[in-house]
């Protein structure tokens, strides 16, 4: 809930969106809002004892919200941390107390370019980018009575008042409505990114001056210019003749276009801001850090977004939680002058008591903004701890330590055992500085970060850490002398593929620790073969050669690639065998649709084995098949055998069910396929119908030659082969399907096996007729099978070993459904 809003004494308040405000000419002049067009210009508000929120009482208090209104109603949001009222003036701030204007969903007062107060003491300004994080620059110092301090343009800001505290008596603020006084001071600072070449550069921009260096790149350029703004959302940068434009969001560059002489030297590269979260250089105090004070908590020392607690395990802590109490201990944290890591300052954190934990918020302990998209690694520095507060004599052991990385919310006083991501590193001992980084989750939010030690010993230390930052690209990376390349090998060096496959090559380039490994890959015929990054995959039959080359000398080496057709040798069609159970020869037929149906029958003596499955490996042509059939009670089981491609055959046939007992020779059953009486179905429509005809009965059984379709090739529902012969139903009766002239001389038949597709919803019975003398005579019936609905059927009627000259399958009372047949066995 807010507070009352602020009226405050406006000398021209102006609120900045874009480049339109809401300008007060003055107090006198009563307009519209919407017919108000602020002309560019600089304005000035005056905050006074009149502008203090109501609600602020003689007390500190924590966090307190206000409005400043204009009279035409804008709201410019400002919070105040560690803030009571003053009696004859506008505000009285402790040690490092803040008024800040982050997070607001009012209009803010954008723009700023100057701020002035009288009262006492000193206040610390601080320019933000976008709503919360500061940018990378110095505080200004503004002392009380010292008239306007220019500072850079900004939208958002933190106020904070100095070691001693301040008193203001009136606050100004100096902004503009002109769009181009925005200024570079917000865009200032180290950016890093990681070029196409795969390369870290950095770039630092300040204040009109630019430098654009690679870190790591085994020619480092490195180049001076200068940078302007066009706008808030585009950078110009000239080095030499190379003009750089990139666009900027708050916290990365991103090259547009680039020209000139160097643009084939420079790659492209996305740069992300390096924030600095601290490097201790503006600390101008120690003290206790934070100290109760009437239920509230105030802060001296090393400002109010660090404290330092430890670990009891059971005391209430005042600030931390529930078993981390505060250390108040003048030494907690502070900071040596003398022994940063590259500039004088660095933070010295004691450690005791067994465990300790150092907070380094983003910025308030009240966790106002986060850190996401901003970065993807955590980065620190440490050195070795030492044992006394002098800092001069270095602690012998290694040091185990930890960094949380707190998302989620806002880093409050008491949530520090909310979700974190844990990252463990070892310090050791000794004065060398040591760098550490974190990878962050990608689009997480981290409102704060802890740093914790856990000693083996107990005893106590004092751990030195400097520059903390969050970056993508580090800029610590270093120059490393290149190690040159001096060849390069393949593997394999042969390669024989078929159509549509693929296979991986390795390059090995020479030496062993050679610094650019980066190699490039070309093909002699992409139209035989084409290469992806040592991927190669066959096109078309032919012979091509692969080529690989070093970056670095252009050293080559090849491989063979030979590309044949594709063979088929999944064992498609039906197969037979003779098994021997309990001393009987009987024949085992196994039925095997295509690769994409992966149709499957099995039938011993006429017996269906139920078949549910089958797997066939095409390198080692393994063929697995799942039955739940038995054959007089006994199981079948797994059948499992080995598909011989060059003879048509499956080797080494087993069953391993209980009937296995009874298979003399289960595993060297050999099938084969038939050579006669075995028909595919493979043929067109004309040389179907000269192999079949359909009949049908009316009366008797007549041939039915009135029909084009009568019988057609079915090329879309197969079995095996490319196609199946599909017979018309008839609407009048029965229809059956024979051969379309008789067997000369006659065979004999023990039984007859084919696939059967019924597309209709409802089971069809079948039955069959068989003729042992010429023109359909003196014959009989065989009985009756189902196919079944919408699905392919494997089927077998017996002819108890008769000699015959032609069959029919017939179906009665049908209405019209159009049946397939396919793989028509005799045997």
């Amino acid at each position: 809930m807010k507070n009352p809003k602020l009226l405050g004494t406006l000398v021209g308040v102006a609120l900045l969106s874009a480049c339109f405000c809401s300008v007060i000419i003055s107090n006198n002049d009563i307009v519209s809002k919407s017919n108000v067009k602020a002309e560019p210009g600089n304005y000035v508000m005056t905050l006074n004892s009149s502008s203090t929120p109501a609600s602020i009482t003689s007390s500190y208090q924590n966090l307190i919200v206000g409005d400043v209104s204009t009279l035409y109603g804008n709201d410019v949001e400002l919070s105040f941390t560690n803030a009571k009222t003053l009696a004859d003036g506008f505000v009285q701030l402790a040690n490092h107390g803040k008024i800040f204007n982050f997070g607001s969903t009012n209009d803010q007062l954008t723009a700023v370019n100057g701020i002035e107060f009288t009262g006492s003491g000193s206040l610390l300004f601080k320019p933000a980018v976008n709503k919360g994080l500061l940018a990378d620059i110095n505080p200004i110092s503004v002392s009380a009575g010292g008239g306007k301090v220019e500072v850079p343009v900004c939208d958002y800001f933190e106020i904070e008042a100095g070691d001693s505290g301040a008193s203001i008596n009136t606050l100004k603020f100096y902004y503009s409505c002109d769009p181009s006084a925005y200024d570079q001071g917000l865009v200032a600072g180290t950016y890093t990114g990681i070029g196409e070449d795969g390369y870290t550069y950095k770039l630092s921009l300040d204040n009109g001056n630019a430098n654009l260096i690679s870190l790591d790149k085994l020619s480092n350029i490195d180049l001076d210019g200068t940078f302007t703004l066009s706008s808030k959302t585009a950078v110009q940068v000239a080095f030499e003749n190379l003009a750089l434009n990139l666009s900027y969001n708050g916290h990365s560059l991103a090259f547009v276009s680039k020209t000139g002489s160097n643009a084939g030297t420079i790659p492209e590269i996305s740069f992300d801001r390096v924030y600095t979260l601290e490097n201790f250089e503006s600390y101008t105090a120690t003290g206790t850090g934070y100290v109760s004070a009437a239920a509230k908590y105030t802060t001296t020392g090393l400002r109010s977004q660090y404290y330092a607690d430890y670990y009891t395990g059971s005391s209430t802590g005042e600030i931390g939680g529930s078993g981390w109490p505060v250390m108040t201990s003048t030494d907690n944290s502070t900071y040596n002058s003398s022994k940063g890591r590259n500039s004088s300052k660095v933070g010295i954190f004691k450690f005791s008591n067994g465990m300790s934990m150092r907070y380094i918020s983003m910025n308030e302990l009240y966790g106002v903004n986060s850190v996401v998209g901003k970065g993807s690694t955590f980065s620190l520095w440490a050195r070795g701890a030492y044992t006394n507060t002098s800092f001069n004599v270095n602690h012998a052991s290694d040091i185990s330590m930890s960094v949380y990385a707190y998302y989620g919310s806002p880093l409050t006083p008491s949530n520090q055992t909310t979700v974190r991501e844990s990252f463990n590193f070892t310090v050791s001992a000794g004065s060398t500085w040591q760098h550490f980084e974190f990878d962050l989750t990608e689009g997480r939010e981290y409102y704060g970060f802890g740093i914790y030690a856990k000693q083996s010993n107990g005893s106590t230390m004092y751990v030195p850490i400097d520059d903390v930052q969050i970056y993508t690209a580090s800029p610590f990376a270093e120059y490393v002398a290149p190690v040159a390349a001096t060849g390069v090998s393949v593997s394999p060096t042969s390669l024989d593929l078929v159509t549509g496959g693929t296979s991986s090559l390795t390059a090995t380039v020479s030496p062993n620790d050679v610094t650019n490994k980066a190699v490039t890959w070309t093909t002699s015929d992409a139209g035989v073969a084409t290469v992806d990054n040592g991927t190669v995959t066959a096109v078309a039959a032919g012979e091509a050669t692969i080529t690989v080359t070093t970056v670095d000398g252009g050293y080559t080496a090849t491989c063979d690639v030979t590309v044949t057709d594709p063979v088929n040798d999944y064992p498609e069609g039906t197969f037979l065998g003779s098994a021997t159970v309990l001393g009987n020869s009987f024949t085992i037929a196994i039925a095997i649709g295509n690769e994409s149906n992966h149709l499957v029958a099995v039938r011993l003596a006429n017996q269906d084995a139920v078949a549910t499955g089958i797997t066939y490996n095409s390198s080692t042509k393994a063929i697995s098949i799942t039955t739940t059939g038995d054959y007089s009670s006994m199981k079948f089981g797994t059948i499992t055998g080995t598909y011989d491609p060059e003879n048509d055959r499956i080797t080494g046939i087993r069953c391993n069910g209980d009937i296995s007992s009874y298979v003399g020779n289960n595993g060297s059953i050999i099938a084969t396929k038939p050579t006669s009486n075995y028909f595919e179905c493979d043929g067109s429509t004309s040389e179907l119908q000269s192999l079949f005809k359909r009949r049908y009965m009316s009366g008797s059984w007549q041939v039915d030659n009135s029909n084009a379709d009568r019988i057609t090739s079915n090329t879309t529902q197969y079995v095996s082969g490319t196609g199946a012969a599909k017979r018309r139903g008839y609407s009048g009766g029965a229809v059956a399907l024979n051969f379309n002239s008789d067997f000369s001389p006659a065979i004999r038949v023990e039984n007859i096996q084919f696939w059967v597709y019924n597309p209709s919803g409802s089971d069809i019975s079948l039955r069959m007729w068989y003729y042992q003398a010429v023109n359909f005579g003196s014959g009989g019936e065989t009985g009756s099978v189902t196919a079944k609905a919408g699905q392919w059927t494997y089927l077998a009627m017996g002819f108890g070993s008769k000699t015959v000259y032609n069959f029919q399958i017939a179906d009665f009372n049908n209405t019209g459904v159009y049946l397939t047949f396919d793989n028509i066995l005799l045997f």
